[in-house]
């Protein structure tokens, strides 16, 4: 099976595998240790600690112009988010044409629970962001874009229609990583015929994702950017679309191509940092934790390195913290509770944890078991200034 390198991959006793779920596996099977590779050879040739000259814009445009001249039809991602955002405006601002773009809702099933109120920012609020971001940042820039095809997939009935076909708990074993409902279905753009059609023709696609902000960390004084695999494996649309070899799903921000980008990211976090010591806590590896990475790190960052695209008063939910039980997933995991659907959802989340026991990655901010054990790489970008680090 061909595997997309680029995207990340984990290898147990010379073998490759896409899913870190079907490594595990065979890790407990052979009893060999499981590695997770992520363009080590390409990163590891690089200084992280010299910052390029160039500014943050021109990189995201350099990789704009190189993803359109890359392939016939380009497609776009988009939620409204800040990575998305900012990608869209790369383009936009180059006059460069972006095929389509597509976003992903669950709307029927957010309906009951979604307040489109702008102070309702719980993180189980998540489909108010469709209505009072998504939405009206695509309305503000349309007159730019009038060529470009815009497609809302409401997959709400996929994960009913995935996991009732499934039927049991076996439907966790095609599954890269993520078992929360909207994980396991929410970038399955060709369950759409409309969508599916264009994957058939006889076009190089390219299938353009925001993944992702610079994950970061101070240890011993040293700033690190780091990688870490369950920021790749929440985006499953690879999942999807292992058919169609005409399509390559492309990583914008974490791609060997777009290295220097990366560095020259980590420099702007690290330099904020220091201008800004009261946040240094909370890049403190031996305190951060999960939570404090989706809460702190999520909300800070965003203007520090797209300075020129986002506005921090759009509209944004907080960041789910938990995984399998995702906070995004409230309205499935709770709101469909006895339901045959959610049922087998259940069964699949707990015959991983059952067999993977070993494997299991436990929250210290809720007390449970909460997905499996994450995989990290990190880069050396410079030391933090010893007089700010308390």
């Amino acid at each position: 099976m061909f595997i997309n390198k680029k995207l990340g991959y984990y290898t147990c006793n010379n073998l490759n595998f896409e899913s870190k779920i079907q490594a595990f596996f065979h890790s407990k099977q052979t009893g060999q240790s499981v590695d997770w590779v992520f363009n080590d050879e390409e990163f590891n040739l690089y200084n992280w600690s010299h910052e390029p000259s160039e500014s943050l814009d021109y990189f995201y445009d350099k990789r704009s112009k190189e993803l359109r001249e890359k392939y016939d039809y380009l497609i776009l991602s988009y939620s409204g988010g800040s990575d998305s955002h900012n990608i869209l405006m790369s383009f936009i601002r180059q006059g460069l044409y972006i095929d389509e773009i597509l976003i992903n809702t669950m709307e029927k099933g957010w309906n009951k629970s979604t307040f489109i109120d702008p102070a309702n920012k719980n993180a189980t609020n998540q489909g108010a962001e469709h209505y009072l971001q998504t939405i009206p940042r695509l309305k503000e820039v349309e007159h730019l874009i009038p060529r470009t095809k815009i497609t809302i997939c409401d997959l709400t009935d996929h994960v009913f229609d995935s996991l009732l076909s499934a039927g049991d708990e076996s439907w966790v074993m095609n599954k890269r990583e993520a078992l929360n409902p909207i994980g396991i279905t929410r970038y399955n753009y060709v369950y759409f015929d409309e969508v599916r059609r264009k994957f058939d023709r006889e076009k190089s696609i390219g299938i353009v994702l925001g993944v992702e902000k610079p994950k970061s960390l101070i240890e011993d004084g040293k700033f690190y950017f780091r990688f870490n695999d369950r920021a790749c494996n929440m985006v499953t649309i690879i999942d999807h679309v292992k058919d169609y070899d005409n399509s390559v799903v492309e990583y914008f921000y974490w791609d060997p191509d777009s290295v220097k980008m990366l560095i020259k990211q980590g420099h702007a976090v690290k330099r904020w940092l220091e201008n800004n010591p009261q946040y240094i806590q909370y890049w403190n590896r031996k305190t951060t934790t999960y939570a404090t990475v989706r809460y702190w790190h999520e909300r800070l960052l965003r203007p520090v390195i797209y300075p020129t695209t986002w506005n921090n008063s759009w509209f944004q939910v907080d960041k789910a913290t938990m995984d399998w039980y995702s906070e995004f997933d409230a309205w499935f995991i709770e709101g469909c509770k006895g339901t045959l659907a959610n049922d087998i959802w259940q069964k699949g989340v707990q015959y991983i944890e059952n067999s993977l026991s070993d494997f299991l990655r436990f929250d210290k901010d809720t007390g449970r078991n909460d997905g499996l054990q994450n995989f990290a790489k990190a880069y050396y970008i410079g030391d933090i200034n010893p007089s700010l680090l308390i």
